[in-house]
C-alpha cells in the first residue's frame, strides 16, 4: 500500500468560505507564470493544496506545481545550478545543513506586510526560512492493541518498554531523524530528564535504537507512514506526527496518540539558490504567512500557525489543542534546532555527525 495516505482532514467548514481569502491582495503579490513546489504527499499536502496552492493561483494568476519530495535530489539539482524545484519544506534542523552548502536564496521579507511580520515569532523568520507550521512527533498507538481507556503507552519510556508494551514499532529513518525525534526519543526512553536532553549524547541514543531495532516492523520515511503503519498492521506504536495522526483518528482509524513528552517542532519554507521562480517564491511566502490561510490551513489539518494572529480565528477548543498551545506545553519539549545545527571542529554540523552515524547503524 503507498505510504500516502488519503484520510480526508475535515477541511474548511463554512465559516472560512475561501472567498474570504481573495479579499485585500496586495498588487506586489499578483503576477504570472508559476512556482514548483516539493511536497510530501498525503493530509499535508490535502491542507496545504486547500489552505496555500489553490487559493494563492486564484488570487495571484501564479500557477503550483507540485514535486515529490526528494531532499537528496533537490540538494545535487541546486549544486549544479539547475534546482529541481523553487521551494521545499524543510524541517528546522535541516535548515543550518541547507544554509551551510549554500543552497537557498535569503527571502526578500518586502514582499511581506508590515503586520505579517511583527506577528511571527522572531525564531520563525530566518534570513533564508520563513516558518511554515509547528507540529509535534508523537507517541502514536493501535488502539485495537492498546486501548485508549486501559494500559497504553504515553511517554518515550513506554515506547522503548518491549517487555510491558509488547508489540512492533515503527520509527524514523536517517531522512527523518530530526522531524521523528529518533535520537531525542531514544535518550528520553533510556531514562534522560527533558531538562537534561541537550547536548545530546548520540552515542547512547544509537545503542538504545539499535537494541529497539529487532522490534522494528517499519522504518519511517514520509509523515504519512507513521498512522499507516498502525493501520496496515505493520506497528502497534509508531513515532509519528500529531496532524496526521489526529486525521486519521477523525476518519474512524483505530489510533489514538499521547501528547506526553511530545517535541514542539518546526518546519521552515525555503526558496533554492538559483530558483528560476525566485520572485513568484517570495510572493507565495507573503501570501500563505498571512493570519486568515494559516488559520485555514491550522483547521484542516491541526498543525500549528506560525502567525499568532491566526489562534483568535480558530474555534477555541481548535485553539487550545495545537502545539504549543499554553495548557498542552507543559507535557512537551521544545526541540533544539540550534543545537542540530551547531558545528564541530571539522566544520560539519551535529545533523550531518548523526546523520553519517544512522546511516552507517541502518545499513548493518
Amino acid at each position: 500500500m503507498s505510504a500516502y495516505i488519503a484520510f480526508g482532514a475535515p477541511l474548511l467548514m463554512a465559516a472560512w468560505p475561501f472567498a474570504a481569502l481573495s479579499q485585500n491582495i496586495p498588487d506586489n503579490l499578483k503576477g504570472s507564470g508559476e512556482i514548483v513546489i516539493e511536497s510530501s504527499g498525503g493530509t499535508l499536502e490535502a491542507a496545504e493544496k486547500k489552505a496555500f496552492f489553490d487559493p494563492f493561483t486564484r488570487d495571484t494568476g501564479i500557477k503550483v506545481v507540485l514535486v515529490a519530495e526528494d531532499h537528496a535530489k533537490l540538494l545535487a539539482s541546486v549544486k549544479l545550478g539547475q534546482p529541481a524545484n523553487d521551494i521545499a519544506d524543510l524541517a528546522g534542523g535541516q535548515l543550518a545543513s541547507w544554509i551551510a552548502n549554500n543552497g537557498l536564496e535569503k527571502i526578500d521579507y518586502s514582499y511581506f506586510a508590515k503586520e505579517t511580520l511583527a506577528s511571527i515569532p522572531e525564531q520563525l523568520r530566518n534570513d533564508f526560512g520563513i516558518g511554515n507550521f509547528t507540529y509535534s512527533a508523537v507517541i502514536g498507538y493501535n488502539t485495537k492493541k492498546f486501548p485508549e481507556n486501559g494500559k497504553h503507552p504515553k511517554n518515550w519510556v513506554d515506547f522503548y518498554n518491549v517487555k510491558d508494551f509488547a508489540g512492533k514499532r515503527a520509527i524514523s529513518k536517517c531522512e527523518k531523524m530530526v522531524e521523528g525525534g529518533l535520537l531525542e526519543g531514544a535518550l528520553l526512553g533510556d531514562g534522560v530528564q527533558p531538562e537534561k536532553l541537550y547536548p545530546l549524547d548520540t552515542d547512547r541514543a544509537f545503542a538504545k535504537i539499535k537494541a529497539l531495532m529487532p522490534d522494528v516492523g517499519r522504518w519511517l520515511v514520509a509523515g504519512a507512514d507513521g498512522p499507516q503503519s498502525l493501520i496496515d498492521g505493520e506497528a502497534d506504536m509508531a513515532s509519528t506526527y500529531n496532524g496526521r495522526m489526529a486525521a486519521a483518528k477523525a476518519e474512524g482509524a483505530p489510533v489514538a496518540f499521547s501528547w506526553e513528552q511530545s517535541l514542539v517542532q518546526y518546519d521552515y519554507w525555503a526558496v533554492m539558490k538559483g530558483s528560476p521562480n525566485k520572485e513568484n517564491a517570495f510572493k507565495f511566502l507573503a501570501y500563505i504567512s498571512r493570519p486568515k490561510p494559516q488559520a485555514v490551513f491550522a483547521e484542516a489539518i491541526q498543525y500549528g500557525p506560525v502567525n499568532e494572529k491566526a489562534f483568535a480565528l480558530l474555534p477555541k477548543e481548535l485553539a487550545g489543542n495545537l502545539p504549543g498551545a499554553p495548557d498542552l506545553v507543559k507535557k512537551q519539549i521544545f526541540q533544539n534546532y540550534q543545537w542540530w545545527g551547531a558545528t564541530g571542529p571539522d566544520g560539519r554540523t551535529n545533523y550531518e555527525v548523526a546523520m553519517e552515524h544512522c546511516v552507517a547503524l541502518l545499513s548493518q
